[in-house]
């Protein structure tokens, strides 16, 4: 037994270290920035990013007149939408979606059963969703540090868990180099056209079990040290702060109506109340 756990911490350690996934490269960008999204064009740069990655994956039929791919859970005020940007232009995304009563989260769709069993157990739990840093900037590592901001964001704001429901395909790097745990089987997402099997991280144990798999580790290949041993990468904390305007919100809302024809009167209540000004036909 103690063979086989010798010989899977002797290739996460391999593959770590061939990837090179956690040498920064950040700084060969052309003025690099990572933050949370608060400007319309940031919105818009992350949204586009996230549109093209699933049509050329082919979770997408047919491209939108707009070019960008959101929904609902993207527009609420305690969704965060995490970005990496070269100068301007929006270079790298991922969304943290909080759980709601009214709106729940996306992955109810295909995993209601265990996120309800977090639920009851009292558990604060988000959705990581739209995960996308196009090819042409993924030698930069960012996807890395954009992933250190939202774990820092998570923990600063009593987040449990991170739920995340992700192709078979990348399973394997998320549980044997993220130290995800298995939350839910795979089954067939039809909005995608694809197989997705649930994940998450209880961020109540993540510190010491990452310090204890990645103990002893180089530098270039120590995923806890990557994650926790730098102060510097930390979006500051804002509690209760919702990144989205009413302006911002009405924005996208206009350009994709079905959004507004599938809310409930009392989803539209919220937004309402939520983003006061927000005109709501």
């Amino acid at each position: 037994m103690r063979q086989g756990i010798f010989a899977s911490e002797n290739s996460r350690t391999v593959r770590l270290k061939r990837s090179k996934i956690l040498v920064p490269r950040i700084d060969e960008i052309d003025r690099p920035t990572v933050k949370v999204a608060a400007e319309i064009d940031e919105f818009k740069g992350a949204f586009s990013l996230v549109h093209d990655n699933y049509i050329k994956n082919g979770y997408l039929d047919t491209p939108k007149s707009h070019r960008m791919l959101f929904g609902i859970h993207s527009l609420l005020p305690g969704t965060v939408v995490f970005v990496a940007k070269s100068n301007k232009k929006v270079i790298s995304t991922i969304s943290e979606i909080a759980d709601t009563e009214l709106f729940g989260l996306p992955m109810d769709e295909l995993y209601r059963r265990e996120l309800d069993e977090l639920r009851a157990r009292g558990r604060k739990i988000v959705e990581l969703s739209a995960l996308v840093t196009p090819a042409d900037y993924r030698w930069t590592n960012v996807v890395m540090y954009i992933c250190k901001v939202m774990y820092q964001y998570s923990i600063d704001h009593g987040v449990n868990d991170l739920c995340i429901a992700v192709n078979p395909k990348h399973v394997r790097f998320y549980k044997h180099i993220l130290l995800f745990e298995d939350l839910g089987p795979e089954r067939y997402f039809p909005k995608v056209n694809a197989p997705a099997v649930a994940l998450r991280v209880n961020l109540d144990e993540h510190f010491e079990k990452t310090k204890s798999v990645y103990d002893g580790c180089d530098f270039d290949c120590n995923v806890h040290t990557y994650f926790y041993g730098r102060i510097g990468s930390r979006v500051p904390e804002e509690n209760g702060k919702s990144y989205w305007i009413p302006e911002n919100v009405e924005y996208f809302l206009s350009r994709e109506r079905s959004i507004l024809e599938r809310l409930s009167q009392s989803q539209r209540e919220f937004f309402l109340k939520s983003y006061p000004g927000l005109t709501i036909p």
